[in-house]
């Protein structure tokens, strides 16, 4: 009787301590960014994770160059070439604001508007030209 008493106690102990361990985990919160086509196929993803420092960016097609501009002047902030359809893109050396983010393939020129809050997610608003 006691050998039971002891277990159901250190069950209801390693119960207990697992339940609050997993309360203080922070969750990563992840937000997905699509840009269209005009037919609607998915032209690009932005993937922002709350846990990064990063931006993860896809395309459908193989994309040669990205670059980032200021939106008000259009003024190259960032760029960085490309091999294939995915590349990071380090959202801490960005200051916070609103930016054009522009992704360049074989066929298509790729525009997005980009709001970067570091520590904070991020919003894009997505357009083609």
């Amino acid at each position: 009787m006691k050998n039971l008493v002891l277990l159901i106690a250190i069950t209801l102990l390693s119960v207990s301590t697992y339940a609050q361990a997993d309360t203080n985990k922070q969750s990563e919160k992840v937000i997905k960014y699509v840009t269209t086509f005009p037919n609607g196929e998915e032209a690009i993803t932005v993937t922002d994770r709350s846990t990064s420092d990063e931006l993860s960016l896809s395309s459908a097609d193989d994309f040669y160059k990205y670059e980032i501009l200021e939106s008000s002047n259009h003024e190259l902030v960032h760029s960085s070439n490309n091999q294939g359809n995915i590349c990071n893109i380090d959202k801490t050396k960005l200051d916070d604001g609103t930016y054009t983010l522009k992704v360049y393939t074989k066929d298509f020129v790729i525009t997005s508007d980009i709001t970067i809050e570091n520590g904070q997610n991020g919003q894009i608003d997505s357009s083609i030209n």
